[in-house]
């Protein structure tokens, strides 16, 4: 199989229903939550040097709420303190007060190029961070919401170059090998193009690893770099770790690659 493919997705036709009127939306009001924060949400403003639409589509439409696909009740914030703040959301209740359950070791303020802090969640274990200034943390959690066993932990953390936000990682074991996959976005300078916007949309596909129960270092193992012209709209690892879905507007070329299979 090629490394990179284009694919068409094509409608099932017998799966639709010719009978179908469309949704209705309900006249019901949503509910809406209001709560006084004791610190301000760590925004970060797009510079005069990030002007492209695809600064806008990546960094300055950017939701600072995290939700955890693993505790649906749950969302996230960082504050300008560089804490994370837990909320618990439960409907037709009012909302509990926030609680820190990590701050980040660095000083956010202290880099003039960083980007908006960013969170995905790996497994309902695991959290990969990045504070917006370049430096990637892979932080064990114990299992979120359970006030026994959660306590958040750094197992890896290390700086990558310039700025990032996180797309997706995955938390895969094979052969009593842990690896996380990270997939890093970046928007970066280029100098050689003369007639779009010059700029190019980068994705750094990053494996970290831990060989065996007994070597509790983390460490970088695969870094493979693919270069397009627009920010995807959905960017996602397979499920097994060993391909790479993405749907954009523009295709994405491998120019650092590793043994993987990547569709768009």
């Amino acid at each position: 199989m090629d490394v990179a493919a284009n694919c068409s997705l094509r409608v099932k036709r017998p799966l639709l229903d010719p009978r179908f009127e469309g949704y209705k939306l309900s006249l019901e009001p949503l509910p809406c939550y209001q709560l006084e924060l004791d610190a301000a949400v760590a925004e970060v403003k797009l510079r005069d040097d990030q002007y492209t639409l695809e600064h806008m589509h990546a960094f300055g439409m950017y939701n600072y709420l995290h939700c955890d696909s693993w505790y649906p009740d749950s969302v996230y914030y960082i504050d300008n303190l560089g804490r994370i703040m837990n909320l618990t959301v439960m409907l037709d209740t009012a909302l509990g007060k926030p609680r820190e359950v990590f701050r980040l070791p660095t000083d956010l303020t202290a880099c003039d190029n960083r980007l908006c802090a960013s969170i995905h969640f790996t497994s309902s274990t695991w959290v990969a961070l990045s504070d917006g200034t370049g430096r990637l943390y892979l932080i064990g959690t114990g299992e979120r919401g359970n006030s026994a066993s959660e306590k958040w932990e750094i197992m890896f953390n290390e700086e990558l170059g310039n700025p990032f936000i996180i797309i997706h990682s995955i938390s895969l074991l094979k052969d009593e090998e842990h690896s996380i996959a990270t997939l890093l976005l970046r928007i970066e300078k280029e100098e050689l193009d003369m007639k779009g916007s010059g700029f190019y949309v980068s994705l750094e596909w990053i494996t970290i690893s831990k060989k065996s129960k007994d070597n509790k270092k983390y460490e970088i193992t695969k870094r493979d770099i693919l270069r397009g012209k627009s920010v995807p709209h959905y960017a996602a690892f397979e499920p097994d770790g060993n391909g790479l879905m993405i749907v954009s507007y523009k295709s994405f070329t491998f120019v650092h690659i590793g043994d993987y299979n990547v569709y768009f």
